[in-house]
């Protein structure tokens, strides 16, 4: 309710009801939901505020000759305008919200009453100048005819006579002046005097007529404004009953909006309507809350009957038995008043027709009721009406009398709960019980799980084994003198003890089974994972070979492409060089066989090598996105690799095999440059750095052939800064060199004064 933003909001949360119908459950819960993920997804500027519960000044709007004050009415266009607001909301996310939309259909606009509204009461209550011609033109002659007045009284106060005062003031709505009572008696109406006596209020006589004018115009005012508000509340009578219809639309919208706020808070979600209970991470909201304003965090419930339909629930004192029974009823009523309750969504909870709860101590001196007779009414009445859509929570479950009979009337009530198909959930302490839940058909054990090794409860309730109840062990807890507890378990019998090794038994077995059953799920867990990855590496290797033989066949293309323009070009040169025919043709049958053999790649299959790559082969970076040749390992997951004249140690991760290689290629000499096989793509940039003139032109010419030979268009030869000497010798190369046609130092950001780009013919 504290989410609610108007007063009739929170009275519907505060008058929700559950519905034993499960289709109104559904309803309730799809109408909820389609809120809570409306907001969830980002709506969230709905517009409750201004809004009024109007429904006493709509009565008063319905009886005739009445009216409502004007701050009043301001009230109700402020509530108009909400309206308003909120139909044109609903209207625009109608499609996320079509449940709440046609929920509302009684909710419409009152733009015209809320305007004549606004148009003649301002802010601050007073009835402004245009809500009437009539109103304004009495104002406007107020206010000349009050200048008129004050103007002669101010001329009796500037005659100057020195026994005056020097103000105009007012009594009984009428201007008047004060004058000394001992001065000589001025012409006019003495209206009242001063608590001393010494000065009277005066109304001259020249100004009475003005002030019966003034007090007729006030009268006349007063009577236009009276019958503006009137004419107001009458429009508002006329609309008042759809008025009262879009009211409360407004106010249920507020309220499933404070439901959804409410739900966000609690991390509540709507379980799944069935025949059966089961509850995961349930959790008792006001529990919850105290315990998180304390730094602490709740225990979530997890409970399922499977196909039992008792559960006998044992376990130590101040386990979380009593709480466990408390959070399954509050949810269980949450859930079919239509809120969503604090559980996971993977949950599920019957509607049931009747709830009876049996918890805590209702014993009565007056009544002459004990213990266990407030007990047994409530189980009277579990009884008389059980069934299918029933809930019985019993808390200390025929406690309070002979542990003998109690065990039996216990045993006799629980069957026959169970054979009328109710739902039941008791906790108890009686040995019996947990051996006849073990037992009977129908019914099954859980326990609150009891930690032995630091004698404390861990509020988690653990199904299928019974529990002890840990009576000795609490009193040690707390303090108990241990000479007395030892001698309490001195006095337990020989059926307790063996009782009791059974429960620690059971207890034992169960927590290696949990354990076991944990490391089963993580394997499981971890299987699942390589699976999963495996096929998703499949999956990739699949698309890249797709991927390579697509590419490799465009290259080969490419290659053939080039191929074809070098006959033609190789022939051309022959022609114009007079060549013998013979050359011609040998030239001719030459390039034709590299076509055939290159159409012969295109034709086949391109194989795709496998595995991780070696020492030789031509590899893929894929952070660079460059070739390179992988030269050595770097230890067991690492490889060095080269790329034109770089040289980089990359994770073999990193690496794709393109092509198979048949040796590890030579180490590079200093400075980085290599004279590779014409066969590979040629490099386009060189680096000179620490090379003396002879090897840097040595260099130099290779690297040239070798950028012509493969047709590049410009090269970049990195020779640093330094003195300047080897770019001088670098740059005088170039300029001599017949196949380099310009060349310059590089711009900002190619290396600038250290880099010499040099554009090929």
């Amino acid at each position: 309710m504290r989410e609610a933003r108007t007063p009739g909001g929170a009275e519907l949360l505060r008058a929700l009801v559950p519905s034993a119908d499960s289709q109104e459950v559904a309803r309730r819960q799809q109408l909820l939901g389609e809120v809570h993920g409306a907001r969830t997804e980002g709506i969230q500027a709905w517009p409750l505020d201004g809004v009024h519960d109007l429904r006493p000044w709509l009565d008063r709007s319905r009886v005739t000759g009445s009216h409502l004050e004007p701050l009043e009415l301001r009230r109700v266009a402020q509530t108009l305008a909400a309206c308003t607001a909120m139909r044109r909301f609903l209207d625009t996310h109608a499609a996320r919200l079509p449940l709440l939309h046609a929920r509302t259909k009684p909710l419409v606009a009152h733009t015209g009453l809320a305007s004549a509204i606004e148009h003649a009461v301002l802010e601050n209550g007073e009835i402004a100048d245009h809500a009437s011609p009539e109103l304004a033109r009495i104002r406007r002659r107020l206010v000349t005819q009050r200048q008129a007045v004050l103007r002669t009284l101010e001329a009796h106060l500037a005659r100057g006579k020195p026994d005056a005062e020097t103000y105009v003031t007012m009594r009984g709505e009428r201007y008047v002046i004060p004058v000394r009572a001992d001065a000589a008696a001025a012409r006019g109406i003495v209206h009242d005097r001063s608590a001393t006596g010494a000065t009277l209020f005066v109304e001259p006589l020249d100004v009475v007529e003005g002030n019966n004018e003034l007090q007729g115009l006030r009268d006349g005012e007063g009577r236009e404004v009276l019958r503006i508000l009137q004419d107001l509340t009458h429009r508002l009578a006329a609309e008042s009953d759809a008025v009262e219809r879009s009211l409360e639309a407004v106010e249920f919208v507020d309220a499933q909006h404070a439901a959804a706020c409410a739900a966000a808070t609690m991390r509540a979600a709507s379980p799944r309507l069935g025949t059966t209970l089961q509850l995961r991470a349930a959790r008792h909201p006001l529990l919850e809350s105290r315990l998180a304003a304390q730094g602490r965090a709740v225990v979530p419930l997890d409970l399922a009957l499977g196909e039992a339909r008792a559960l006998v629930i044992t376990g130590p004192n101040t386990g979380g038995k009593t709480v466990a029974l408390k959070t399954v009823g509050l949810l269980a009523l949450m859930h079919q008043a239509g809120l969503q309750v604090p559980l996971h969504a993977d949950s599920e909870l019957p509607v049931f027709a009747r709830i009876v709860a049996d918890i805590g101590d209702e014993q009565s001196i007056e009544a002459a009721e004990s213990t266990f007779s407030s007990h047994l009414r409530h189980v009277r009445g579990a009884i008389e009406a059980a069934g299918p859509g029933l809930l019985a929570l019993l808390d200390e479950f025929m406690a309070g009398t002979d542990p003998e009979e109690g065990a039996a009337m216990a045993k006799v009530v629980l069957r026959r709960l169970v054979q009328r198909g109710a739902t039941t959930l008791v906790t108890t302490h009686l040995g019996a019980l947990k051996l006849f839940a073990h037992a009977e058909p129908g019914v099954g054990n859980a326990s609150m799980v009891f930690d032995a090794t630091s004698g404390t409860p861990l509020f988690r309730l653990q199904p299928g084994v019974p529990g002890s109840s840990n009576a000795l062990a609490t009193a040690e807890r707390l303090g108990f003198d241990p000479d007395l507890v030892a001698a309490a378990r001195a006095e337990r019998g020989d059926s307790a003890a063996r009782i009791e090794a059974v429960l620690q038994s059971l207890e034992a077995e169960r927590l290696a089974f949990e354990t076991a059953r944990a490391a089963a799920e993580t394997e499981a867990a971890e299987a699942r994972r390589v699976r999963e990855e495996a096929a998703t590496q499949l999956a990739e290797l699949a698309h890249l070979r797709a991927t390579h033989q697509a590419q490799a066949r465009r290259d080969v293309a490419k290659i053939l492409d080039d191929a074809r323009a070098r006959i033609e070009a190789t022939i051309r040169s022959l022609r114009e060089a007079q060549a013998s025919r013979e050359a011609i043709r040998s030239a001719k049958d030459e390039l034709d066989a590299v076509a055939a053999s290159v159409q012969a790649i295109e034709a086949g299959p391109v194989p795709i090598p496998e595995g991780e790559p070696r020492p030789g082969d031509l590899v893929w970076i894929r952070p660079l996105g460059r070739e390179g040749r992988m030269e050595e390992m770097q230890g067991d997951d690492r490889a060095r690799v080269r790329y034109g004249f770089a040289v980089v140690t990359v994770p073999l991760r990193d690496l794709e095999l393109r092509v198979r290689g048949v040796e590890t290629p030579p180490e590079p000499t200093r400075g980085g440059y290599q004279v590779q096989d014409t066969t590979e793509k040629a490099a386009v940039e060189i680096d000179l750095r620490g090379f003396d003139r002879p090897e840097a032109i040595s260099a130099m010419d290779q690297f040239l052939d070798r950028a012509v030979l493969q047709g590049l268009p410009s090269v970049r030869i990195v020779h640093g800064k330094g003195t300047g000497v080897l770019r001088r010798t670098i740059q005088e190369y170039l300029t001599s060199h017949p196949s380099v046609a310009s060349h310059r130092l590089g711009d900002h950001g190619e290396g600038g004064s250290g880099v010499t780009i040099a554009k090929l013919h």
